[in-house]
């Protein structure tokens, strides 16, 4: 089986297991406060002036409390929208969660009034993914959009995940970039 196979069915796979588990609630509002209150201790996030996030789907790491956190300690707040035709993206601020709207794929993205962030000096960029592993690989939803993005982007990259979502090994090829460092309610990893 290639890389490619051995990708897509992990993939199939954990969009299943992901969306049972998108079903405790409860349960993925605690763990998604731990892994927030562990990015929030990081000097990282601390000295940052900017934070990149995408900005949750039910079946992810809620990062609202990362929002909020953010908007509050008066730190630049970007999200991605995705570029019309392209599997690109890129970052614009976001000043409160009204400046959203539904985007591709029916994720909220920031409306066509905002600014695009320079990220060029003191950036944080939270990564989502289906899964990690613990060599800061992850497994997203197959489009590359924040592989493209990591290959360009010179600051500090986050992965958060679900501990029940942090894997052994997740098969990679050269254009999958490994985040700096992953957050999960149990652990805080670092690669860099």
């Amino acid at each position: 089986m290639s890389i490619l196979d051995e990708k897509k069915a992990l993939r199939k796979r954990l969009r299943t297991e992901r969306a049972d588990f998108s079903h405790n609630a409860e349960y993925l509002k605690g763990a998604s406060v731990q892994i927030a209150e562990k990015l929030f201790q990081t000097d990282e996030y601390q000295n940052c002036s900017t934070i990149l996030t995408f900005i949750s789907t039910e079946i992810e790491v809620d990062t609202s409390r990362i929002l909020e956190r953010a908007f509050a300690d008066g730190k630049t707040v970007a999200a991605p929208r995705c570029i019309s035709g392209k599997n690109e993206m890129d970052f614009y601020v976001i000043s409160f969660l009204k400046d959203l709207e539904h985007g591709a794929y029916g994720i909220l993205e920031p409306n066509q009034t905002c600014a695009a962030a320079d990220f060029s000096v003191g950036a944080l960029c939270i990564v989502p993914g289906l899964a990690f592993d613990l060599r800061g690989q992850r497994i997203g939803f197959g489009r590359g959009y924040y592989d493209r993005f990591l290959s360009v982007f010179k600051g500090v990259s986050c992965g958060v995940c679900f501990d029940e979502f942090l894997l052994e090994n997740i098969p990679c090829e050269n254009v999958d970039l490994p985040v700096d460092i992953l957050f999960t309610q149990s652990k805080t990893l670092r690669f860099k």
